[in-house]
């Protein structure tokens, strides 16, 4: 006998279930998790047409995955989750019923969110998990703030592809990367103070730096912005540090020490203020130098001066550990005049 194809159980398709098991209901056209076990190890009931988390085990010893469904609410949501929650890619307005602590990564990435923050009775209520020991992945919503955020986040946090004008609300201390990228931020106030990985502030309105991160020990990309200055930049960072695509006219402010510099894409007439020290590569493409004078003396990597408006290269670059790159300039420059201008181990592409 066919069962109704409009309400579709867990009881229908699974049928018994031991709790000890890894259970796997994805992609079976689900519209209820009426019969679940109340305990398991690992559920995963992503890819299918669940509009509510009623009747869902309420301990999970692994993870719980109830992503790509038609979610608004994670109302029935298990009480106790001691691995990762993957809730992204519904269409959720809240965040209320989610546990309050989060064992391993959370997110709710992709979904129709306003707010880390959840009303009920005329009062707001908490929604967001307060401890995420994981990754915390809030990206792809509708979030114009971080209020109700967790406090606590043991590795990266990612509320990219947001509508962001404000980073408060954000923990103060993150373990792993940050990324803001692709929001409508004009400011950094609120930003973490500390960051042990990487911080991503690409693709916003920002004109300044002021009010970022104190410490950020590993990239710093600020692309793809309206910056006019690095005031308030890192002086040492130890990774990438990537100011290309903005309206930059000087680099004073710029880090001292890196690993790697971009800065292409910009309104550039000198290198005056660039990194002393580049471990890796250096990229000053697409300006308008008509000159290499304040150039490091020496990048390990490639060295890139490509699509700007130089006619000689001397200057202050000395030696270059990878290829030099200057096409696309005023003057057509060959292999002997690179080479002439400093050593470069790599190739020299004209």
């Amino acid at each position: 006998m066919k069962k109704n194809a409009e309400h579709v159980t867990f009881a229908d398709v699974m049928g018994c279930c031991d709790a000890k098991e890894h259970i796997d209901c994805s992609n079976r056209g689900l519209t209820s998790l009426l019969g679940c076990p109340e305990k398991v190890k690992d559920f995963n009931c992503s890819g299918n047409k669940l509009t509510t988390l009623e009747g869902a085990p309420k301990k999970v010893k692994g993870d719980f995955n109830c992503s790509a469904n038609l979610l608004t609410s994670l109302k029935g949501a298990p009480e106790e989750i001691h691995g990762d929650f993957d809730c992204s890619n519904n269409q959720l307005i809240s965040l209320a019923g989610c546990p309050v602590f989060i064992m391993g990564d959370f997110s709710c990435a992709g979904n129709k969110l306003t707010s880390l923050k959840g009303d009920g009775d005329g009062a707001t209520l908490p929604a967001c998990p307060e401890v995420v020991e994981g990754d915390f992945n809030c990206s792809g919503n509708g979030l114009t703030n971080l209020d109700g955020a967790p406090r606590i986040v043991g590795s990266d946090f990612d509320c990219s592809d947001n509508l962001l004008v404000t980073l408060h609300g954000a923990p103060k201390k993150i373990r792993g990367d940050f990324d803001c990228s692709n929001n409508q931020l004009v400011t950094l106030s609120g930003s973490p103070d500390y960051i042990s990985g990487s911080f991503s502030c690409a693709e916003n309105l920002l004109t300044s730096l002021k009010g970022g991160a104190k410490e950020v020990s590993g990239n710093f990309d600020c692309s793809a912005n309206q910056l006019n200055s690095l005031l308030w930049a890192q002086k040492k960072v130890n990774g990438i540090f990537n100011c290309s695509a903005n309206q930059l006219v000087s680099l004073k402010g710029s880090p001292e020490d890196v690993v790697a510099f971009f800065c292409s894409g910009n309104q550039l007439g000198s290198l005056k203020w660039a990194p002393e020290k580049v471990k890796g590569t250096f990229d000053c493409s697409g300006n308008k130098l008509i000159s290499l004078d304040g150039a490091p003396k020496r990048v390990k990597g490639d060295f890139n001066c490509s699509e700007n408006q130089l006619s000689a290269l001397d200057g202050t670059l000395k030696k270059v550990g990878g290829d030099f790159i200057c096409s696309n300039n005023a003057t057509d420059f060959d292999d002997k005049k690179v080479r002439e201008a400093c050593h470069v181990k790599g190739n020299s592409i004209t």
